[in-house]
């Protein structure tokens, strides 16, 4: 039911050249902001280690340093949800009848 729409072109072959030259220069002005926004990233992003070395009064190589220990060589450290947990041992909640301390009325 969600069919794509065929776009119409114009069948003049100069419209064609036309339209082919706005295009790519909307896209080279794409080009232009993505590149931008790019460098804003790699900015904030040194910002930003910059402000947490600062932080714990560190360097960022020392921070650098402490990351890897921590979590390897990755890129980036993997999300919370995928981690695995260690497995608690069976019924570690329950404590069993036997070992259960019964006072004694005698006593």
């Amino acid at each position: 039911m969600n069919e794509t729409k065929q776009r119409r072109y114009p069948a003049d072959r100069l419209k064609l050249h036309t339209l082919l030259e706005k295009k790519k220069k909307q896209l080279e002005e794409l080009q232009t902001q993505v590149e931008e926004l790019q460098k804003l990233v790699q900015t904030a992003d040194a910002t930003a280690i910059n402000a947490t070395a600062a932080l714990y009064n560190v360097t960022p190589e020392q921070l650098s340093d402490i990351m890897r220990k921590l979590y390897g060589d990755k890129a980036e450290p993997e999300p919370v949800h995928t981690r695995k947990r260690a497995a608690a041992p069976k019924n570690a909640d329950r404590i069993s009848p036997e070992k259960e301390a019964v006072p004694d009325e005698n006593t």
